[in-house]
């Protein structure tokens, strides 16, 4: 049996990475060849190839009692679960000081999702002059939820080019690529437009204000035709898997204001944007929101998913939101560890300032080779820049990472790119000297 033929996903796999010998910014793979990495995993990694912070937590006698005696944590906890808490908790975004954590991102917007449909099925109830809890009901409206899924007809409003997730919750919010939901079934929830700003800003400013007003005026039409069933709104503060589609902060504050209006939890799903990635440790830090959103959904960097929430949005009826593993200590080690390393090397400034170098770069790339380069785009390291054609964007990237420099794709026909969060100047001019030699080449 030829090695890896159990993986059903072998082919989508592009090179083995030797993990041992890569370092920092720097992958190798099995054939010794060195890549500048700026896919990080489909931004999962934060601090490069080991991290001397998180090979220390790795080796540590806590991180090797946890991986090794699994714990149902909300039920039995063990000392170093709090240890993870007090980690996490000076990171927590502004206002929203409860965590859930659960094993991955998508199945964090999962769980936000489902708070988000409890608080508004509570309070459904409370105006009816029901019960809140469901366990008060009669035995008949008890069994009527259990059988036919009554009073649950509240929706989730997305928007079009998202993606949040493969479970069948984030999947019917999710509306990027038709590969991700054919054939599997999912909630007929409503989707809105969301108003992928042009690039640069300046030169398409009336553009994008008109975009964003219609966008809003839609979504204000879509609330109003559900108007008492919208549980949530859903949306990402950069479109990542969709094609790294931006908005202004104007648009957010619009969004956040609409949702107040139509008593719907604002969920924002950070599993990409999060972590520092964006210049600030959480991207909707730059949004200037009114008040902070009511969930925001983590994963990725954070080698765990989960979410964080404000009071208001705090699932205190018991089992209602328990699952056996709402915590992986190990894990939630390698998160509090990373956040600390952020922290003590200043990497949110480091990012802002070198992401803007990079940024610059890719501008004056375009305009070295406008006729096959455009949309140069970006806010810290989430960086991206569109090709012509399909084709063209995957002879690219084959090219680069030939000459050495890894990155990936996005959208129908864009190039994303995900730095670690240690990348620095010297790196980017390494990338942006093989991304020249390559649209020369490509002319």
């Amino acid at each position: 049996m030829a090695r890896g033929s159990l993986d059903m996903q072998s082919f989508y796999r592009a090179l083995v990475v030797d993990d041992e010998k890569s370092s920092g910014c720097y992958m190798v793979d099995a054939d010794g060849n060195v890549l500048l990495d700026l896919f990080a995993g489909f931004a999962l990694g934060a601090l490069g190839y080991n991290h001397p912070a998180l090979v220390e937590a790795a080796r540590s006698k806590a991180f090797v009692q946890a991986s090794v005696n699994p714990t149902s944590t909300p039920f039995v906890a063990a000392p170093s679960w709090f240890d993870v808490l007090d980690g996490l908790a000076p990171h927590a975004p502004k206002g929203m000081r409860h965590i859930y954590c659960v094993d991955a991102g998508g199945e964090g917007v999962e769980a936000a999702l489902k708070v988000a449909f409890i608080q508004h099925g509570e309070r459904r109830r409370a105006a009816e002059g029901k019960p809140k809890s469901p366990l008060e009901l009669s035995d008949a409206e008890q069994r009527a939820i259990l059988i036919d899924n009554a009073g649950t007809d509240a929706v989730v409003i997305a928007f079009d080019g998202a993606f949040h997730g493969r479970g069948i919750g984030p999947l019917s919010a999710t509306h990027s690529k038709v590969v991700h939901k054919a054939d599997i079934p999912a909630f007929p929830w409503p989707v809105a437009p969301f108003p992928a700003n042009r690039f640069p800003r300046q030169r398409h400013a009336e553009e994008n204000e008109k975009r964003e007003a219609e966008a809003l005026r839609e979504l204000e039409r879509i609330a109003d035709a559900y108007d008492g069933r919208v549980a949530a709104i859903l949306v990402e503060p950069v479109q990542s898997e969709g094609g790294d589609r931006h908005a202004s902060a104007s648009f957010f504050q619009g969004v956040q204001r609409l949702a107040r209006r139509a008593r719907a939890a604002l969920v924002l799903d950070e599993v990409q944007t999060g972590v520092a990635i964006s210049g600030t440790l959480w991207a909707h830090e730059q949004l200037a929101l009114d008040e902070p959103p009511d969930l925001m959904c983590f994963g990725k960097k954070m080698q765990m998913g989960g979410f964080f929430c404000t009071d208001a949005m705090l699932v205190e009826s018991f089992g209602r939101m328990y699952q056996t593993r709402n915590g992986d200590r190990a894990r939630g080690m390698l998160a509090a560890a990373t956040l600390k390393a952020i922290a003590d090397g200043d990497l949110c400034a480091h990012v802002r300032d070198t992401g803007a170098y990079f940024l610059q770069a890719l501008e004056e790339l375009e305009t070295r080779h406008p006729k096959l380069m455009s949309e140069a785009r970006g806010r810290g390291f989430l960086l991206a820049f569109d090709l012509p054609t399909v084709a063209l964007r995957d002879d690219f990237l084959k090219r680069a990472r030939d000459r050495g420099v890894f990155a990936s794709y996005t959208g129908t026909r864009s190039v994303r790119l995900r730095p670690h969060l240690i990348t620095t100047r010297a790196d980017v001019d390494i990338a942006v000297g093989v991304f020249d030699a390559v649209l020369t080449e490509l002319r």
